[in-house]
């Protein structure tokens, strides 16, 4: 079988750390090389905050590379909050090792992201998340119910994706969004992680079942010179 690797939750931006640019490249190519598939899950460029092609103008090392996936037809996207126009809003592929896998970012069903505060704060985002202002109250916001509810909002956010997965009739639900890496025997419900710090994770589909991985910053390939430099803004 061909094997799928997704990964999703980037939030590539004019200000990300150049370790981001190229870990992201690095899967990128990767992948090419080892005749992968690659399903992106939403939020990969950060446009919401950085404004509409600005993001991967600052890192066009990636955009290559997403290129040369597209070209030879082993790309496929979501959308996420963060990228609304970056693809379909969900998709199915029939994979070998995990049955009829549903893949979509996940804030549709997010509780935070579906109440009128939240859409009232990605209202606000939408229009003025270019500010400095905008963008650290959002941060502090997430921030914060992290600190004081993270366990129950994936708990609550894991439900609703169950919830989805029985709905369309899935074996297995990929998601991201919350940027928690999950995948346990016999859980029905997976998120595939994010790139934070020095580690891009991601959850790959293969021969030997569905397993997760991580792209890492002192792998080889990943520290190539010039590879990940964003200009300067």
């Amino acid at each position: 079988m061909t094997v799928v690797r997704i990964a999703s939750d980037w939030h590539l931006a004019p200000g990300s750390p150049p370790a981001h640019g190229r870990l992201a490249r690095a899967f990128l190519v990767r992948a090419r090389e080892d005749g992968a598939q690659v399903v992106l899950n939403g939020d990969v460029f950060d446009d919401l905050f950085a404004g509409a092609g600005r993001a991967e103008a600052a890192h066009p090392e990636v955009v290559e590379a997403l290129d040369a996936l597209r070209a030879a037809g082993r790309l496929r996207r979501t959308r996420g909050n963060h990228d609304p126009d970056a693809g379909e809003a969900r998709l199915v592929l029939e994979a070998t090792c995990a049955g009829r896998v549903l893949v979509m970012h996940g804030d549709a069903v997010d509780p935070v992201s579906s109440s009128a505060i939240g859409r009232l704060g990605d209202g606000i985002s939408r229009r003025f998340g270019r500010l400095a202002l905008v963008r650290g109250a959002a941060r502090l916001a997430e921030a914060t119910v992290r600190a004081v509810a993270e366990d129950r909002m994936l708990a609550v956010f894991r439900a609703r994706c169950l919830a989805r997965i029985e709905r369309e009739g899935a074996d297995l639900g990929v998601f991201g969004h919350v940027h928690a890496a999950h995948l346990a025997p016999g859980d029905r419900y997976a998120n595939a992680g994010s790139l934070h710090d020095d580690v891009l994770e991601y959850l790959e589909l293969g021969p030997a079942g569905p397993r997760l991985a991580a792209v890492r910053a002192g792998d080889p390939g990943v520290e190539a010179t010039g590879i990940g430099r964003s200009p300067r803004r």
